[in-house]
């Protein structure tokens, strides 16, 4: 039996309880956060001094240390308003109650975490929530949850320390639809991955700290090397350059990257594997696969996407840099058409001082004028040539040669 076992369920408001929820009834804002009269009848089978009031927030709260995005329910106040915040939020069309049971395997497992009790459970549970609904694609801010602890299971004969982790949204966007209000299987894993990352945590701190410090000084280093490589002088980085086109913002998930995607993600993925950064780039997918070993060790189940997601986000940054390459050299390119035309041109300057073309650029290259006043003369010099250069070659290329047209550089 896995270390972490978690399930999932929605109630929505004036349809029939789930069937797997062990419940009866029609799901009503009374019956989530109301009073007597419930359709959770097997809540009634408490004959002790923890019968429950009916409502499903009674029955989650029995041992009064609710954990809310509000914060503690330490007051009786806190819970009048708590509950009716709650009454008038699922009182709106399209209300759902979604809810997470995540129990662990016995105490002697639980032990091993640091999660026997509700203050432990609950400091875990306020740690992820809110990154949790962002990546579920709900917004936190429209959001409201409350968590509860159990020692115990009614069914069970062994103790299982688990809780009820319930959340709804204050203005319902149906986010989820499209699948009858249920949460989607990826979803529950995203919860069962914080889960285990939080677990991790508890268990050895030290250890989890490990981790990330190789991932993060490998991908370091992978971006480092990349960034290093002289892309002028790699053939499939120029052959690149030579069909990407000449406007639009070059981002490797723009518009108008698009069309170029696969192939920019080749030459990067031809960089990653070249002498310069294979080792390297091996290096760190290891250290995420050691990672990822570690969260799926916690659920017995391939849940972690840590790997993945990283991966992604690498070759993301890697391609940006690729086609930011593009813009220094054409940059290059430009002042080479400067640096080996033969008839220079002198441009008068500030102060009777008198630039040339190759001056203006490699003053420009090599920044040895570091003064503003002196920078934007040289900008705006180095801009006109340009473009009379580029205006030059075109009307050159225009031009039928037999009629013995010259430069005029």
């Amino acid at each position: 039996m896995p270390a972490l076992i978690c399930k999932a369920r929605y109630f929505r408001i004036g349809e029939k309880a789930p069937k797997n929820s062990c419940f009866k009834g029609t799901v009503s804002p009374a019956s989530i956060f109301g009073g007597s009269n419930s359709y959770f009848n097997y809540t009634e089978r408490y004959n002790d001094r923890n019968k429950e009031k009916g409502s499903l927030i009674d029955y989650t709260g029995r041992y009064e240390h609710t954990m809310t995005s509000d914060g503690f329910l330490d007051s009786e106040e806190k819970r009048k308003q708590f509950k009716e915040k709650g009454m008038e939020c699922l009182s709106k069309e399209g209300s759902v109650v979604y809810e997470i049971i995540c129990s662990m395997e016995n105490y002697e497992k639980a032990s091993e975490y640091c999660l026997t009790n509700q203050d432990q459970f609950s400091s875990v549970v306020s740690n992820i929530m809110p990154s949790y609904i962002r990546t579920i694609g709900l917004d936190p801010r429209n959001v409201t949850w409350w968590e509860d602890f159990h020692p115990e299971n009614r069914t069970s004969i062994t103790p299982h320390p688990h809780i009820h982790l319930l959340f709804f949204e204050n203005e319902p966007s149906r986010t989820f639809d499209h699948l009858y209000g249920k949460l989607p299987r990826k979803a529950l894993n995203d919860f069962k991955r914080m889960f285990a990352n939080e677990m991790i945590k508890r268990q050895d701190y030290g250890r989890y700290r490990e981790i990330f410090n190789d991932i993060n000084m490998n991908k370091a280093k992978v971006l480092d090397r990349v960034i290093h490589i002289n892309f002028d002088n790699v053939k499939t980085v120029k052959d690149l350059y030579a069909i990407l086109p000449e406007e639009g913002r070059l981002q490797i998930n723009s518009f108008h990257m698009a069309p170029y995607r696969e192939a920019i993600y080749r030459v990067v993925d031809d960089l990653l594997e070249s002498k310069k950064c294979r080792e390297q780039w091996h290096s760190y997918v290891d250290t995420l696969e050691r990672y990822d070993d570690m969260i799926d060790s916690r659920n017995h189940y391939g849940i972690s996407t840590r790997k993945e997601t990283e991966i992604i986000k690498t070759r993301e940054q890697i391609a940006n840099a690729v086609l930011q390459g593009k813009i220094d050299f054409i940059r290059d390119s430009s002042y080479k058409k400067i640096l080996f035309n033969e008839n220079h041109r002198s441009i008068d300057g500030e102060k009777g001082k008198t630039y040339k073309d190759p001056d203006i650029v490699r003053d420009r290259v090599s920044s040895r004028n570091p003064e503003p006043h002196v920078n934007r003369l040289i900008n705006g010099l180095l801009a006109q040539r340009q473009r009379e250069i580029e205006h030059e070659i075109e009307a050159f290329l225009d031009m039928d040669n037999d009629k013995g047209y010259e430069m005029t550089l």
